[in-house]
């Protein structure tokens, strides 16, 4: 089979996959991966079309294995909605799959801090190089598909897990520690705020006596204002009645922050 014809060939087979993926049960992926999943399919299409519409160089009775530039683009399309969509699960790499890359790059590692999830991914790129040699050798359509389903269904079980990572990550018991914030006068100038940083660590409170600040959050007609900050590594949060006037509120503070140096 020609590289035009096979390229072809994996485009539209990873098309299938990602189109198979997309009508998978709710709530896998979610809706945000489901139009990326067919937007991928639709590029892919574009790029197996390019694929057999291209008439390659022949140089020397060489027939040169030439990536059509309409091609290249679809790819490149299909790549940048993949990085940005993770919930897709699809590699950011699929265009080597297309092209017939010899080292398929595997995806980042998520250097899980578990042994069981170490385990797990070690595994899983274990089975997905030992299909991306079988690809480099496959010469029937339907083994060559077989491989991408096969690989395409692990790059689906590695974003599962960073899913399952990025959850264990953010559990309470895993977050850094904020210190508690230590309470101090309120600094008059710059030099002063940052001897209290120097002394007391990078978490410090003060009222805003001289200088009150509206949190530019109206409630029929009444403006709310700061009466306090609290400084974390120079980020600033003045505390009101809610979250929504503390959130605004921080904008006037970090601009109280600036002034002060």
């Amino acid at each position: 089979m020609s590289y035009a014809a096979s390229s072809a060939h994996r485009a539209a087979t990873i098309a299938t996959i990602a189109r198979t993926r997309a009508a998978s049960p709710a709530p896998i992926p979610n809706a945000e991966g489901r139009a990326a999943l067919m937007k991928i399919a639709d590029l892919l299409d574009a790029a197996a079309d390019a694929f057999r519409s291209s008439t390659p160089a022949v140089i020397d009775g060489i027939t040169m294995n030439e990536i059509p530039a309409d091609a290249w683009f679809a790819l490149a399309d299909a790549e940048d909605i993949a990085v940005n969509t993770p919930a897709a699960g699809f590699p950011v790499t699929l265009g080597q799959y297309v092209t017939r890359r010899q080292d398929i790059d595997l995806p980042p590692s998520l250097l899980p801090g578990g042994l069981v999830l170490i385990a797990k991914e070690g595994d899983l790129f274990a089975r997905l190089l030992a299909l991306h040699g079988h690809l480099t050798v496959t010469t029937t359509e339907e083994s060559t598909a077989a491989a991408l389903e096969a690989a395409f269904a692990l790059h689906w079980k590695h974003a599962r897990l960073a899913e399952s990572e990025a959850v264990m990550t953010d559990r309470p018991a895993n977050r850094p520690a904020v210190p508690a914030a230590v309470e101090i006068p309120t600094p008059g100038t710059p030099m002063a705020l940052s001897r209290a940083h120097d002394a007391y660590g990078p978490t410090v409170t003060y009222g805003l006596t001289s200088r009150h600040l509206p949190c530019h959050v109206s409630d029929q007609g009444a403006t709310h204002t700061a009466v306090r900050m609290v400084s974390h590594l120079g980020a600033t949060i003045a505390a009101c009645d809610d979250d929504s006037h503390r959130n605004a509120a921080a904008v006037a503070a970090r601009e109280l922050y600036d002034s002060l140096g």
